[in-house]
């Protein structure tokens, strides 16, 4: 008898656990639109509700990451106010903790990475990367060092399974770079290099959550490539196919479901809409399943950590649009629900 009590307060307990809600980043175009800034809202796993929590002023959050100490942006501009920001999340409200100025050379700061050493952006027009030092207490201290190439836009950089590797996708040389885990991005290789007559364009890149497998797509020829990761930071293709049929050349984001059974891939400028792939566990490769069209302008997305649902930001309806998973077939489905912000671009849960 005490043992079933004592099962029924640990799922009690799990229950509860699940049930509470979760909290949600939202990164905005603030330029020429209604848009404050970083938002913060709740999250309900149960219902797919949301609740506005607070705002954070800041100029051109078009991509956001949590932290431990609260948040990261970029301030995507190139007039001299590019940059990264920090933020503190106390409770339900979040506040800008600091701006730090990117030089020239890094413009366009689009996307960003947090290792435990550094803060590493992605410049698009400047075509480098920029690699912040941190102190003890997050807050950005120094440039550590800055890496560009010419005819470079650096859109993403991602860090390896193993933790000894950092990956950058470089959009304007079609190829994706790797570095040493290193603040000072010491010894560049090259990885992968596309090589023929239609552009690529390398824009975000994903591993596997057991670290066999990494994910590309690309922007400008919609295609989608699966790497095997090898040793020594090895990638050896072993599969590229056309990501979606809409030919928009605007291919955006990527994300595997929390099991690693499916691949979900957003993509715009013609037949907005996200594709969804069921992935092969054994050799990692992919088999396109369905496609669900959404709002105008589909850029960043996340899926909740349960796989229950994905939010995706629609810039140009002016909303996140959350639809519901199957979790026997990947395929989405309109929930009817979604947030209300203006020129959002980039959501992510907060762990």
């Amino acid at each position: 008898m005490r043992r079933i009590s004592a099962i029924i307060i640990l799922l009690s307990a799990s229950c509860s656990l699940l049930a509470q809600p979760l909290r949600l980043l939202v990164g905005t175009y603030t330029e020429g639109t209604a848009s404050q800034g970083v938002y913060l809202y709740e999250f309900d796993s149960i219902t797919a509700d949301t609740k506005f929590l607070s705002e954070a002023p800041s100029g051109n959050p078009s991509f956001v990451i949590p932290a431990p100490y609260g948040a990261y942006s970029v301030s995507e501009f190139s007039d001299g106010r590019q940059g990264v920001s920090s933020y503190a999340i106390n409770d339900d409200t979040i506040t800008l903790r600091q701006s730090f100025p990117i030089p020239t050379g890094g413009e366009d700061p689009c996307n960003l990475l947090l290792t435990n050493q550094s803060l590493i952006s992605s410049n698009y027009t400047g075509g480098t990367l920029t690699s912040f030092r941190l102190t003890n207490q997050g807050d950005i201290k120094s440039i550590a060092a800055i890496y560009g190439r010419k005819g470079a836009h650096m859109h993403c950089a991602v860090l390896s399974p193993d933790g000894k590797y950092i990956f950058a996708a470089n959009l304007g040389n079609d190829c994706i770079h790797r570095f040493n885990n290193d603040p000072t991005l010491a010894e560049p290789q090259v990885a992968w290099q596309h090589k023929g007559r239609e552009t690529f364009g390398p824009r975000h890149m994903i591993f596997s959550s057991d670290g066999r497998f990494a994910y590309l797509l690309c922007e400008l020829g919609d295609k989608l490539v699966v790497f095997k990761y090898g040793k020594n930071g090895k990638l050896t293709p072993i599969q590229t196919l056309t990501a979606y049929p809409g030919e928009g050349h605007g291919s955006a984001d990527l994300h595997l479901s929390p099991d690693g059974r499916f691949l979900y891939t957003s993509h715009r400028l013609k037949q907005d809409g996200i594709a969804v792939f069921s992935v092969n566990p054994k050799t990692g490769r992919v088999k396109p399943q369905s496609f669900q069209a959404t709002g105008i302008h589909p850029r960043n997305f996340a899926i909740s950590p349960d796989g229950s649902y994905l939010l995706c930001a629609c810039r140009d309806s002016g909303c996140i649009q959350i639809y519901s998973i199957d979790k026997d077939s990947g395929a989405l489905a309109a929930t009817g629900k979604s947030i209300q912000v203006s020129a959002p671009v980039c959501v992510q849960f907060i762990p």
